[in-house]
């Protein structure tokens, strides 16, 4: 039985992946690039230097001048875009009810630092939810390394059996299954590849199938979990 529930935010919890690509696709059909904007799926849960070397890679026809001054414009005006634009992923709000219900304990697990994750989360009014939020400005190396899973399962004093992940992105995934916990993907920007549908218990379409599929895989009980 899965007494703990780990959910990542970006693009998992929140539509802020979406808000970011949309952005991405303004800018580049202002730059004149419109390619730009095909792009952003492959930065997704990159690090800020390891997004430019994608730009770089993915767009090498592009002066970079440019590049840097595009990468600038969307890192500032993204981010007021997705404070505008904030809503949660659908189905988002009826899962964690539903868990609440059935005395399932949530956590948060993302490589977004801990000032944005707290405004996000008490902007959607879903903080209350979380019992343990651990953020990327507290960890030294970023998903798909396994090091946020572990430390939020030894900040609940949680066993890896008695864990779930939600995960959107194939680092996500890798990062699951490399702590050793069951994951639940449920794809945002890009899609399931081969590898995650064989690290993951199940790849899902919206977040409102999770608690079905814990509830006839017996994950799910009805007893209350404390930590």
């Amino acid at each position: 039985m899965k007494k703990l529930v780990i959910f990542d935010v970006d693009g998992l919890l929140l539509n802020t992946e979406f808000s970011w690509q949309k952005v991405w696709y303004m800018l580049g059909r202002e730059y004149g690039y419109p390619q730009l904007g095909d792009v952003f799926s492959r930065t997704v849960g990159l690090s800020g230097n390891d997004t430019k070397m994608m730009i770089r890679k993915c767009a090498a026809d592009i002066p970079i001048p440019i590049q840097e001054e595009f990468l600038e414009r969307a890192r500032g005006e993204g981010a007021s875009y997705v404070q505008e634009h904030l809503t949660l992923m659908p189905g988002a709000r009826a899962l964690l009810a539903e868990l609440k219900r059935n005395g399932i304990s949530c956590a948060v697990a993302t490589t977004t630092n801990r000032e944005f994750t707290e405004q996000r989360l008490n902007q959607v009014n879903v903080r209350q939810f979380f019992k343990c939020v651990v953020c990327g400005d507290e960890v030294a190396k970023r998903k798909p390394d396994p090091e946020i899973y572990l430390t939020v399962l030894e900040k609940t004093g949680t066993s890896k059996e008695e864990a779930l992940i939600l995960e959107d992105t194939n680092y996500g995934v890798e990062a699951a299954y490399r702590a050793g916990v069951d994951v639940i993907m449920v794809p945002s920007i890009n899609p399931a590849g081969e590898v995650d549908r064989k690290r993951a218990l199940a790849v899902l379409n919206r977040l409102t199938e999770v608690f079905s599929y814990g509830k006839s895989h017996q994950m799910f009980s009805n007893e209350q979990c404390k930590y």
